[in-house]
């Protein structure tokens, strides 16, 4: 997560909410925009399955379903990783998911809770 957000653990289901679209803001008020990778990324298929454990296809009807009726929209797609970390670490309230990451002090890492 970006360095502004200072919540160091969230559950599965606040991730869930975050990702997909229903939770828009952090708990201090600050907007949340979302990264992904692009939907057959080996990371994103996953970080879905694992951590937010659902299907990658089931994030896109959902994101496809806010976007099209006008409700709300997708998250940001980026094509790797880098870019994705690169756009959290620029992004005030931006949350993000990669394999691992070589400056943690560019970045909040945070611990997903069961």
């Amino acid at each position: 997560m970006h360095p502004s957000v200072s919540e160091p653990i969230l559950t599965t289901s606040q991730l869930r909410r975050i990702y997909t679209m229903r939770q828009i803001q952090w708990a201090n008020g600050h907007r949340i925009t979302v990264y992904v990778l692009p939907r057959q990324h080996a990371i994103h298929l996953r970080f879905s399955k694992e951590r937010l454990q659902m299907f990658p296809y089931q994030l896109d009807r959902i994101w496809n379903k806010l976007t099209y009726s006008g409700l709300g929209v997708a998250p940001i797609t980026v094509n790797t990783p880098e870019a994705l970390l690169d756009a959290v670490i620029k992004t005030p309230g931006a949350i993000g998911y990669v394999e691992y990451i070589k400056d943690e002090e560019a970045v909040n890492v945070v611990q997903i809770k069961g």
